[in-house]
């Protein structure tokens, strides 16, 4: 019996193994059509490269969607009160170059690694405060936290201020997702919206300058530039995507180093395999699994036709397993060497992650 390869992500095995199921999908479907979740799966690595740097054919925002998952988060942001707004991971230039204009200044090689004593102080500060306790959650004690503090320091909030921000932009956050949602939930993005926007309405008045918010709130002094509502949605996309992928990222490199002792002993024989072990751990098991685009008209992928509105998925995690770019692409590795162009998980071309050199200083200096 002839079976065929399909892609189920809430099926057992492929939550405790997605990889053979992958492989298979790679070689035998490589842009496939799932009807559980509406849409094209791309699983090899030219492809989904060539999709996520194709910005005329393909749209980074959901509501140019016709079908599919993009459809449903469309849907949430026309019910959130700051969905009407466009949001840096989830627009199309010309805004999305707008928006990035604004703060990527302080995103440079130079600012960024200036960061890297505040990052070690930090990371010092949550190690004294473990290092007495016989056992630790590493997730909780360490990955969670760390990217949560540095987000707030760059972002130029005062420790007093970070849980209130945080808890209003995880609020909007929620309602921008998709997916279904008790009245509550938008109820309580209300209220946030109109809390984040007055403490942005008061920053400079009690803040120096040269950090990200000073930057967003100084751009609303010009309408064309950044609208209120816009520098509400930009503090709570930057605050929101600076944590939670970057605490992923981080439990999953030491994952990957607890399970192969061999690996773990070899860094530490060698420190300056950090930012390889990073980057390895990344191609072996990246923390973004699917990054979304929406097809703007009729186009062609691999052999296949996907027609205007559709959801097509970029499958990194497949596309990182691609023995057509990565030789013995099953075996963990920190000394391969790996090429940071073609590692997927913070995007490619015009909505590659302005965060990714943070994110990266921040697991080297944790390892």
């Amino acid at each position: 019996m002839v079976t065929v390869a399909t892609f189920d992500p809430f099926r057992a095995s492929y939550l405790d193994n997605p990889y053979p199921s992958l492989a298979r999908l790679r070689v035998e479907d490589p842009v496939h059509r799932s009807s559980l979740i509406e849409g094209w799966v791309v699983s090899r690595h030219s492809d989904a490269r060539d999709l996520l740097r194709d910005n005329v054919h393909f749209s980074n925002d959901p509501t140019t969607a016709s079908a599919g998952l993009g459809t449903h988060v469309a849907e949430s942001r026309r019910r959130s009160p700051i969905g009407h707004a466009p949001l840096l991971g989830s627009s199309d230039p010309p805004v999305h170059t707008r928006l990035r204009s604004i703060v990527s200044k302080l995103f440079t090689p130079r600012i960024v690694e200036a960061a890297r004593p505040r990052i070690r102080a930090i990371i010092e500060e949550l190690i004294e405060a473990v290092e007495a306790e016989p056992r630790t959650d590493f997730m909780a004690s360490f990955a969670q936290p760390l990217p949560v503090y540095i987000v707030g320091a760059l972002l130029g909030l005062s420790s007093e201020e970070q849980g209130p921000v945080r808890e209003w932009t995880r609020a909007l956050m929620r309602v921008v997702g998709g997916g279904e949602l008790p009245p509550s939930a938008y109820r309580e993005a209300d209220v946030a919206s109109k809390e984040l926007r007055a403490f942005l309405d008061r920053y400079s008045d009690t803040h120096e300058g040269g950090t990200i918010l000073s930057e967003i709130v100084a751009a609303q002094a010009n309408p064309d530039r950044l609208s209120p509502d816009e520098a509400v949605a930009f503090v709570t996309f930057l605050y929101q995507a600076g944590g939670g992928p970057t605490a992923m990222m981080l439990g999953n490199v030491m994952l990957a180093l607890l399970s192969h002792p061999d690996q773990w002993q070899r860094l530490r024989d060698d420190p300056t395999l950090a930012r390889s072990a990073l980057i390895e751990s990344l191609r072996w098991d990246s923390a973004t699994h699917l990054l979304l685009r929406f097809a703007l008209e009729e186009t062609t992928i691999g052999r296949r036709t996907v027609a205007p509105g559709e959801t097509v998925f970029a499958h990194v995690v497949a596309a990182h397993r691609d023995p057509e770019v990565f030789t013995d692409h099953d075996r963990f590795d920190i000394t391969r060497g790996v090429d940071t162009g073609d590692i997927l998980s913070f995007g490619i071309g015009p909505h590659f992650c302005l965060g990714q050199p943070l994110a990266l200083i921040q697991g080297e200096e944790l390892l």
